[in-house]
């Protein structure tokens, strides 16, 4: 009986290693066509909403995952940079993204219901560490310099 007990717990750790737990995030490849609709559609969104003067331009999709719910969730994460063009024009896919320009991870979590429009369900950018490490390198250098 014991055995049998053992085996079936086997079973289902085996079954749920490989699949993942039901309703739990799985990984999507960072080339995939919904993920880099949602991450455009994160940087127009955030574009829209933040207070600074030139347009954020996506640099680089670092992470996506799913979760099966009432539809579907994705979680984007992806770098932003700040770029040339002034918010006072527009915005096109020639805006470079500018030299130098400190970079922003940015998080952003989709539902998209069976039957509704998708949703941003929440949303945060913040500094990355290389961009601290990257400005007081460079003043650690300045200092020096001078």
């Amino acid at each position: 009986m014991k055995l049998a007990i053992i085996l079936t717990a086997c079973l289902f750790g085996t079954v749920f290693a490989q699949e993942g737990l039901p309703g739990g995030w799985n990984s999507l490849s960072t080339d995939d066509s919904t993920v880099n609709q949602l991450a455009i559609k994160s940087v127009n969104h955030h574009n829209s909403v933040n207070n600074s003067a030139y347009y954020k331009k996506l640099v680089k999709i670092q992470e996506a995952r799913y979760q099966v719910v009432a539809g579907f969730k994705y979680e984007i994460k992806f770098l932003i940079g700040k770029t040339e063009c002034a918010k006072t024009g527009n915005y096109t896919d020639s805006c470079q993204v500018a030299v130098n320009s400190p970079t922003e991870l940015c998080t952003y979590v989709f539902w998209m219901p069976p039957v509704d429009k998708d949703r941003i369900t929440s949303f945060d950018c913040v500094a990355t560490n290389e961009d601290v490490l990257e400005k007081h390198l460079t003043i650690n250098c300045e200092v020096f310099i001078n």
